[in-house]
């Protein structure tokens, strides 16, 4: 299907100059490439259109599409979720998520409690304080209560100051939400039990409950309260647990049924809340609900109950496929004789890096479905029954995404060595490559005997105020390196015993290299192995103070200034043909020293001089729709399942060699 992706881009209107509180709903730049992505990989072709004055301006010029998907939140307005549902109706256009009335009632949070009140789903009562009321002597519920914004969602206005004890707080928080929001508030009593979201796909008697997650404050959140800040600054602030017992199904009950009182379609999330006797009560239904992969709520919830980002995403479009007539189902891009390839990993989905793990995992499988292969998804663990189970499926070969176990960056190397010890063909590099890549010393000793230029180590420099980098020997994915990882080579010993006693890892320090950073991906093909685009990574307002360094933030936090200020850059091919050559040169001498296979990366850094130094050797790079290699292939001319069924075919071929 044509499907058009409609959205309110945050970035956009960061640049004409709004607050960031005031655009805090709007979407990423992350999410819609994530959306589109994943679309993409469901077989589906995705104009992206911007906001609902560019799909008004391509609806009057007689475009028409398969499918609207709309998370447009809208910029002014009580009704603002619900203008492009409207527009859509208005031409007559197919598309995804509630009609404008349900959008238009869930914004209002007062007009969707009284509904699901009267169809008898239990919710706390309340009251709505319109601009210039004035405070009734009585609320009709008892202290403390919970005010916040009438028709704002992404906990905007709610904060530790929202709990309101006594009449004289209440009054001094209504005034000051009414002044910043310009709009009614809404009272209700403070509910001091547990937290629960949960997640909804489909419509009508279709509706089916994806999973309920209840919402764990950490140390230094706002205590009690699931505030703006809070959300903002979840990976840190916030543990999301997957919640099964009695109160969270209870909870899932309540949800559904609202959902249905509401009139919600195709997908969606609401909130409850339980009371002082732990009975939970509905609080608000999103209906268009966050949709950033890793940190919004619903992709969180569904990930916590075994579901992918990708199946997530395809339960909505079948959802509103369905209610329009239309075929969902994408043709294969390949046909095959259905060969099994089984996807293995070991991430759990606490951490970034291994949650990038586990989304890679699920999208090649569904690139491998797509591709014609029968594929699944399995845990690996270096046990017998896991290894009996791997070779009773008799796979065509094992797609091997196993990067840690236990959070071990050396559990890298069980997974191929078992599977070649059972003789079982599977992807990127072979246990002896891993494991000379595994120790960034091992490396850097290896090249060098090979004529490769590497940093030289910080006890080798010879004059002690030169800055050096101290990082992990083991762990790659730029784990255990920040921006106060540069430091003299006077406190290299210091700084590095420091570390490796805090993390229980061992660390050294090199040369810090304060040049132009380059990624160089190599791929084996039939014809032999292929140097990929090369991309810059670009240091954009870069504090000067700030040594210039893609440290973990920067690979994985996509919120932080980091990860934005750290973009790719294309076309040094063109621009500087010279340097891409060489580049490329000293990325095959590595791929042959290191006896690598499948597909790899080698980042490297040009100094001032225009001496190329190797700073990582990457065997089997992350290929997560976001990574950096799947980025570098689509450059290539590669899409996602080009390069998975391109990884599959070097799995069940000799190695070949670099020449």
């Amino acid at each position: 299907m044509l499907i058009a992706l409609v959205y309110d881009l945050r970035s956009e209107y960061l640049a004409l100059g709004y607050a960031a509180e005031a655009v805090a709903e709007f979407d990423t730049d992350e999410t819609i490439a994530a959306l589109a992505a994943a679309l993409a990989r469901l077989g589906h072709r995705v104009e992206r259109i911007g906001n609902g004055r560019a799909l008004a301006r391509a609806l009057v010029a007689g475009q028409r599409f398969d499918l609207v998907f709309s998370i447009a939140e809208g910029l002014r307005g009580r009704s603002r979720e619900a203008q492009v549902a409207a527009l859509c109706e208005l031409y007559e256009q197919a598309y995804v998520f509630s009609d404008p009335m349900t959008l238009a009632v869930a914004l209002d949070k007062g007009v969707a409690k009284c509904l699901v009140r009267a169809a008898g789903v239990p919710t706390a009562p309340f009251c709505v304080l319109e601009p210039g009321q004035p405070l009734p002597r009585a609320l009709g519920f008892d202290y403390p209560v919970f005010v916040k914004p009438l028709a704002e969602g992404t906990g905007k206005g709610c904060a530790i100051e929202s709990v309101c004890h006594d009449s004289a707080a209440l009054a001094v928080t209504v005034a000051n939400l009414r002044a910043r929001f310009q709009q009614a508030v809404i009272v209700e009593p403070f509910l001091p039990g547990r937290e629960f979201t949960v997640g909804l796909v489909g419509s009508g008697a279709q509706a089916q409950v994806v999973g309920v997650i209840e919402i764990m404050l950490n140390a230094g959140a706002d205590a009690g309260v699931y505030s703006y800040r809070n959300k903002e600054e979840c990976a840190a602030l916030v543990t999301y647990r997957a919640a099964d017992d009695e109160v969270a199904r209870q909870a899932g009950a309540v949800a559904l049924a609202a959902y249905a009182a509401l009139g919600c379609r195709d997908g969606g999330r609401l909130d409850l809340r339980c009371d002082s006797h732990g009975v939970p009560l509905f609080l608000e239904a999103n209906p268009l609900a966050g949709l950033h992969p890793a940190h919004s709520d619903l992709p969180i919830t569904a990930r916590l109950h075994g579901r992918s980002y990708d199946w997530l995403i395809g339960a909505i479009v079948a959802s509103a496929a369905a209610r329009h007539g239309l075929a969902t189902t994408p043709t294969p891009r390949a046909v095959r004789a259905r060969e099994l390839v089984p996807v293995i990993h070991a991430a759990v989905p606490e951490r970034a890096d291994e949650l990038d793990t586990v989304t890679a995992a699920e999208a090649v499988a569904t690139a491998l479905e797509q591709a014609g292969y029968a594929s699944t998804v399995l845990r690996f663990a270096p046990s017998a029954n896991v290894l009996d189970h791997l070779a009773s499926l008799r796979p065509h070969a094992v797609f091997n995404l196993v990067e840690a176990i236990d959070g071990e960056a050396l559990g890298a190397l069980i997974a191929p060595w078992f599977l070649q010890h059972w003789q079982l063909a599977y992807t990127g590099n072979s246990f002896t490559a891993l494991l000379t890549t595994a120790s960034k010393l091992l490396t850097k000793g290896l090249l060098t005997t090979a004529g490769v230029t590497t940093p030289l180590l910080a006890h080798a420099l010879a004059v002690p105020t030169t800055p050096v980098i101290v990082k992990p020997v083991w762990e790659h994915a730029s784990l255990g390196i920040d921006g106060e990882s540069v430091v003299s080579a006077a406190a290299a010993a210091r700084v590095a015993a420091e570390r490796s006693a805090r993390s229980g890892t061992h660390y050294f320090a090199e040369a810090f290299i304060d040049g132009r950073e380059f990624n160089v991906a190599l791929l084996e093909r039939a014809h032999g192995v292929e140097l990929l685009p090369i991309p810059e990574i670009v240091f954009t307002d870069w504090p000067s103070t700030r040594p210039r360094v893609v440290d973990y933030a920067a690979k994985w936090q996509a919120d932080s200034a980091a990860y934005r200020n750290t973009p790719r850059r294309f076309g040094i091919e063109a621009a500087e043909p010279e340097l891409a050559a060489a580049l490329g040169d000293c990325a095959l001498a590595v791929w042959r020293q290191c006896a690598l296979r499948g597909y790899a990366r080698v980042d490297m850094r040009v100094d001032v001089a225009g001496t190329i130094y190797v700073i990582d050797v990457n065997a089997n790079p992350g290929i997560g729709p976001d990574a950096g290699f799947v980025a570098t292939a689509a450059q290539a001319g590669l899409d996602f399942i080009q390069l998975v069924t391109a990884l599959v075919a070097s799995a069940a071929r000799p190695t070949r060699r670099a020449r």
